[in-house]
């Protein structure tokens, strides 16, 4: 399962969902589940951060917590993705984040998606799941 970045934000910006997206983040943390984290999303987490004048110190804290988090895996988006995920954005009607998203999804043989984004559900070669 790829772990889309409004999973973390939704957590970090303490918005209406982050319950429930903490539930499943506690899961992968101590390996009860496993998913995947694109280093694009990491860098999209941290803009969003960046904008919302969160401290420097708390996105370090959020960067050493991804470590500690036993299920989690990091796939690192290439060259070839940002390639492929430009079809992505004509074939399913996507902005350019949600496309890389869905590009790492299927590159790293993900077959869901953790989002809160309504989005993803036009593309059905990946099943979109909701904390």
């Amino acid at each position: 399962m790829l772990i889309d970045a409004n999973i973390f934000l939704e957590i970090l910006l303490d918005q209406e969902k982050s319950e429930n997206c903490k539930i499943i983040l506690r899961k992968i943390q101590v390996g009860e589940k496993k998913g995947f984290i694109s280093t694009f999303s990491i860098d999209t987490i941290i803009l969003a951060m960046v904008r919302n004048k969160v401290p420097i110190s708390k996105i370090k804290i959020f960067l050493d917590s991804l470590k500690n988090l036993k299920g989690l895996s990091l796939y690192n988006v290439n060259f070839k993705d940002r390639i492929l995920a430009l079809d992505l954005i004509k074939k399913y009607n996507l902005d350019y984040e949600d496309a890389i998203t869905l590009q790492s999804a299927i590159s790293s043989n993900c077959k869901e998606i953790l989002s809160l984004d309504k989005h993803f559900d036009r593309a059905k070669l990946i099943k979109r799941v909701e904390p």
